[in-house]
Formats: structure tokens, sequence, C-alpha cells
């Protein structure tokens, strides 16, 4: 090696050339953005790890639940519950029917229905004609029944006067005493021709009459079958049904149990279902307790009279109370009484405003309070506005006015 090459040489190692002086360049820069990238995974690793115990140890922000609740608390009314006496009363339910309900039918055979004069619903007295007959034939029966008794009168006078006669010859010696009997003997058979020939005017006129249907009593007329030119006969379907007197009753069954508390004279007060007037009534009184009960289902049945007016009608379902007494009972106004599950309960609200649901058992009730025979004491207070919507658990707000606990209570309206 001569002595220029060596220089070349040692050159190169202390200059090295552009190209090489780049591609160190580049192998120091990605060797430093390998260490960056290191640091910067530990520096987020340190403060992961730190950042835990101040975020464990960091103070929660104040609860807000306490404000919360009293601000969404119900507002309700209460009352509270009393010792009073309450009538002892059953209910008692039904459909009306017709008391007695006459069938009205025909006496003749094979005639005709000639005129109908009354409909349904029509009022009749007592009497009055309902249906004729075609009583053609029937008048001209009577009428030779009429012949056979004029027939016969004359006969009875002509033999009357041959006896007399025959008595007046047989006293002078004139007549035998056979002659005079004969004679007796007709003069009887004429006087009894006349007894039948009266016996079959009578049978004549009482069969004219029945061509007229009449109303057995007053009442009101509840069904027809008479029709013009119908032949009715005797035994047949009825002409028509009557209410009579228009007297109508409750026939309503009870258990054996109840039947002793009930008897004959007490007043009740019917609620009439699908009466024009929703608050319609009607007066009624017990008129008899049936003398017994069915073996099998243990049911008695108690009958009603029931005053008739316009919105009691024959079918109509009625509903009523009857009273049996007064009792001392805890007693709460009926509308704090709610239904669970088809159970009944009140909402008992002590005296910091907590809720309590809480089952009862009801007793009888009275215009607008219901008695509790178990369930709560004397002295709490029950929910009245606002009753629906609390379940136990619940704190609420008591106010004085039911406006104001209908305005603050939830509404069903969607």
């Amino acid at each position: 090696m001569n002595t220029t090459t060596t220089v070349n040489t040692e050159w190169h190692k202390d200059f090295p050339a552009r190209g090489e002086t780049r591609a160190l360049e580049g192998q120091a820069g990605q060797s430093w953005l390998r260490r960056r990238r290191w640091w910067i995974a530990g520096l987020l690793g340190l403060a992961v790890i730190g950042g835990g115990p101040y975020v464990t140890l960091k103070p929660k922000p104040p609860a807000v639940a306490a404000a919360t609740k009293t601000s969404s608390a119900l507002t309700v009314t209460v009352a509270p519950v009393q010792k009073g006496i309450v009538p002892r009363t059953l209910m008692i339910t039904g459909s009306l029917a017709a008391r007695d309900e006459l069938p009205i039918g025909t006496e003749t055979e094979g005639l005709a229905i000639s005129d109908v004069l009354v409909d349904i619903g029509d009022h009749v007295k007592q009497g009055q004609v309902l249906v004729r007959f075609n009583s053609s034939v029937l008048r001209a029966q009577l009428q030779q029944s009429q012949a056979s008794l004029n027939e016969a009168e004359a006969n009875a006078v002509e033999a009357r006067a041959n006896w007399k006669r025959a008595d007046e010859l047989a006293k002078s010696g004139w007549m035998s005493g056979q002659d005079h009997d004969n004679r007796r003997a007709v003069a009887a058979t004429m006087e009894a021709r006349v007894g039948v020939a009266q016996a079959n005017l009578a049978l004549a006129e009482a069969k004219l009459r029945q061509a007229e249907v009449r109303a057995p009593s007053d009442g009101t007329i509840s069904a027809r079958n008479a029709r013009v030119g119908a032949v009715m006969s005797a035994g047949g379907d009825p002409l028509f049904r009557m209410i009579r007197d228009d007297r109508i009753e409750l026939v309503a069954e009870l258990p054996e149990a109840d039947l002793a508390l009930i008897k004959a004279g007490q007043p009740i007060t019917l609620h009439v279902d699908g009466a024009a007037d929703p608050s319609a009534t009607a007066k009624g009184m017990v008129r008899l307790v049936e003398p017994t009960v069915d073996q099998r289902t243990r049911i008695g049945r108690v009958r009603i009279d029931v005053e008739r007016n316009a919105n009691t009608l024959p079918g109509m379902f009625v509903s009523g109370m009857v009273t049996l007494g007064q009792t001392a009972a805890l007693a709460v106004p009926e509308k704090s009484v709610i239904y669970q599950n088809g159970e009944p309960r009140v909402q008992i609200i002590d005296a910091d405003g907590n809720t309590e649901t809480r089952p009862v058992t009801l007793g009888p009730r009275d215009l607008n309070s219901i008695a509790i025979l178990s369930g709560v004491t004397a002295g709490e207070r029950v929910a009245l506005r606002g009753a629906t919507y609390l379940k136990s658990g619940d704190h609420v707000t008591i106010v004085d006015n039911e406006g104001a606990a209908n305005a603050a209570a939830p509404s069903d309206k969607k």
C-alpha cells in the first residue's frame, strides 16, 4: 500500500461522504424515536397507577336524595279512624217479576176470533171485554133453546089442566083410578121437560157469554197471543197474560244464615239498573220469607213487594239494602278504601308522613262511611284524596284542602 492510499482511507473514516453521512443520521433518528415511545409509555403507566388512589380517595358530592324526596312527595288529605254507630245492613239483589201473572184463555171450542180490543201494555179494568169470538152459531143455539123451553112450558100447562079435570072426574066416579094416575104422570113429565129446556137455555146463554173474554181483575196486559181470525180452543195457549193489580215483587235468594235476619214488614230501598234516571229508587217491603231452604244449595228465598212506577218494570235488575239494626264499630270514609287484586285496603299515614298499605276487613256501610272490622285502630289516619297512588314506604304531604290534593295527585289521563 502506498502513501496516497493510506491518507484517503483515514480521511474517509474521519469525514465520510455525503451519502454515508445521511445514512448514519437516519439510523440515529430511528433509535431516538424508539427511545421516546418507551418514555411516553412509562409516563402513562405511572399516571394511571398514581391516579387510582386519587379517584378512590376523592370525596363524593353531597347526596340530594332527601331534597328530591321532599320535593316529589305526594299531597293527600287524611281522615281519622273513629268509633261510631253504623247500621247493620244486608244487600239484596235480583230481578223484578210480576207477583201474580194471570193467563187469560177461552172456554169456547171451534170459534174464530172476530175482534181483539186490547194490546200489550194496556191497562184494563175488571170485567172489560178483551176479545170477541164469532157468536152467530151460539146465538142460533140460544134461540133454539128458547123455543124448546116455550114448547115445554105449553105442554106442561096442558098436562096440568088435564090432570086437574081427571082429579074431579075421579072424585065423582066418572074416571077410573088408572086413568087418573096416567094424567098425573103426564103432568109431572111435562114439568120435568120444562126444567130440561130451562137448563138448555141457560147453557146456550153461558156459551154466548163465553164468546166475549173479559178481564178477571184490574191489571196490565203483559203478553198477547190473540189474533183476529184465529180459532182458539179451551186448554190451548192463553190469549193474553196480565199482571194482576199491577203488583210486582223481587224474589231474592239468600244464604240460610241470612234468612234469620229478615223479617216480614222490613222496609227496603231499591236501586234500579237501567233506569232513565241513574239515581232512581223504588220502595219495597219484605212480604214473606219462604219456609223452606234448598237442601243442596242451602239457599232460601225472600219475597219483597215493590212499588210500581215508571222505573220499575218486570225483568229489571235491582239491588237494595235491608237495615237489620245498628252496631258499634270503627269507621272510615268509604272513599278511603281502595282495592288491590280485589282485596280492600287502606293507606295508613303516620305522624312523619310515611305510608303503610294495610289490608282490612269491611263491615256494614252507611251513607258515606264504612265499618272496619279488623286492620286498623282508633286514632290512626287514613289517606283520602290521593290514596290510589300510594304504596308502602311513600312519604306524603298532608293538606286540609282537597282541591290542593287533587292538583298534586298524578293524573290517570294519558
